[in-house]
């Protein structure tokens, strides 16, 4: 899964690492971060996610999840499987 997002203030690469911790706090048991970028304004997340929420229903609850969780800190701007 991968998910694009923008800090409300300051830089891609000054806050690439909140945003790793952020999304781990997030997705806690469901997966983790596996890597992340800074393209511009943009923070780019992969992710890997537990197999047990690897189908459809419980992917569409962690994508809404995902943007309620970080939205007073980061504007997700996709995310996609």
């Amino acid at each position: 899964m991968n998910v694009v997002m923008k800090h409300i203030s300051g830089t891609a690469k000054d806050n690439l690492e909140h945003a790793k911790e952020e999304m781990n706090k997030v997705l806690a048991f469901r997966g983790n971060v596996i890597s992340a970028n800074a393209n511009g304004q943009e923070i780019i997340l992969k992710l890997a996610i537990n197999p047990k929420w690897k189908n459809e229903d419980k992917v569409g609850y962690l994508k809404q999840w995902i943007q309620a969780k970080v939205k007073s800190v980061f504007e997700v701007i996709s995310v996609s499987v």
